[in-house]
């Protein structure tokens, strides 16, 4: 989904402002999407030159993060939904390295999930496993 010119310079300021990007960081793709943390947080995920940020949009359950490109470790398609039986085939599961170097995951859920997973295969270099 692409911004507007106006609206990709306000949440660029507000990524800066809040740290999840860096000062020459931009945003090259935009989709909305749910992380599900082990519920489900609606939000925007941003696409940016360095990094895959996202920014819950409700005050219940709020979270941020940004993770590095070159952090990705794996990425896979699954199935989202509220446990023991996920099964809304909107997810992409992140797996990265965190900054105290453990490993942790992300479910990333997106519409046209294989467009964004292909992209971020594009810019992570690594395929899904």
């Amino acid at each position: 989904m692409k911004l507007s010119e106006q609206k990709k310079a306000m949440w660029e300021k507000t990524l800066r402002d809040s740290g999840l990007i860096g000062p020459i960081d931009t945003i090259q793709e935009h989709t909305r999407g749910d992380v599900w943390d082990p519920g489900q947080i609606s939000g925007d995920f941003f696409f940016t030159t360095e990094k895959l940020a996202y920014v819950s949009g409700g005050l219940i359950g709020k979270i941020t993060f940004s993770i590095p490109y070159n952090k990705i470790t794996g990425l896979k398609l699954c199935n989202v939904g509220l446990l023991p039986f996920p099964f809304i085939p909107t997810g992409i599961r992140v797996t990265y390295t965190n900054e105290n170097g453990k490993t942790e995951k992300k479910k990333c859920s997106v519409m046209k999930r294989k467009q964004w997973l292909a992209y971020l295969q594009e810019k992570t270099g690594i395929s899904s496993n």
